[in-house]
């Protein structure tokens, strides 16, 4: 499937490279001080590191089954999305949780790229609207309740100290919505001025015509007999 093979390419391939790697995670994690010292690639990189096989394989199912459609959908949105996002989710959890010395994983791009398919189905059709409509409460819902000190729903962690960052989750969802905002802003006013035209077509003219010529009479006295 042509759709699958950038989400695949992008995701997929290099995250099962650096599980397999062993000298991998500790390259290219986003922890505070290598990205001190000079690190700035580990803004990217580290959304590929992954901290158990759950982790891992929870992380890709949601991204890849997200990004496939997206890139079905709208061929290129998904890399570009990727590329901006990736250093401003990372930004976001180092400034927002600063007891965390490390970060890896896809969730929060997942969270994104899922965000942005609903908004992409939403501005191209509104026969769905009610479907994709859930799905964002629904990912709204799930982002929030990763805000509670619970176990996470799905990824479990071997290693003690590690937990799901609620900063990430959020961000890549902010970060989805700031991607859309120019474009629904535009679809928003585009449709405000059909609504507005198609309003102003159907009322009734009201002008007023001005009044026919009327012949003047004839005095009775000028007629012929």
């Amino acid at each position: 499937m042509k759709s699958l093979r950038l989400p695949f390419l992008l995701f997929a391939l290099p995250a099962a490279l650096v599980a397999l790697l062993p000298a991998a995670p500790a390259a290219l994690v986003l922890n505070r001080a290598d990205l001190a010292a000079g690190d700035w690639w580990r803004l990217w990189t580290g959304h590929w590191v992954h901290f158990s096989p759950s982790h891992l394989v929870w992380n890709l199912a949601v991204i890849l089954a997200a990004g496939t459609w997206l890139e079905r959908a709208q061929p290129g949105r998904l890399l570009g999305f990727t590329c901006v996002a990736a250093p401003l989710i990372s930004i976001a959890v180092l400034t927002c949780e600063p007891h965390l010395a490390a970060y890896g994983g896809l969730s929060g791009l997942a969270t994104g790229v899922a965000v942005l398919l609903a908004l992409t189905e939403l501005e191209r059709s509104r026969r769905d609207a009610a479907f994709w409509s859930v799905f964002l409460l629904l990912v709204a819902a799930k982002s929030f309740f990763d805000t509670t000190p619970v176990m996470p729903l799905f990824s479990r962690f071997s290693t003690p100290g590690v937990q799901a960052s609620t900063a990430a989750h959020l961000a890549g969802l902010a970060a989805a919505l700031l991607w859309r905002a120019p474009a629904c802003t535009a679809a928003i006013m585009r449709r405000g001025r059909l609504i507005a035209a198609q309003r102003k077509s159907a009322q009734p003219d009201h002008r007023c015509l001005p009044p026919a010529p009327v012949a003047p009479a004839c005095d009775p006295a000028c007629q012929r007999s």
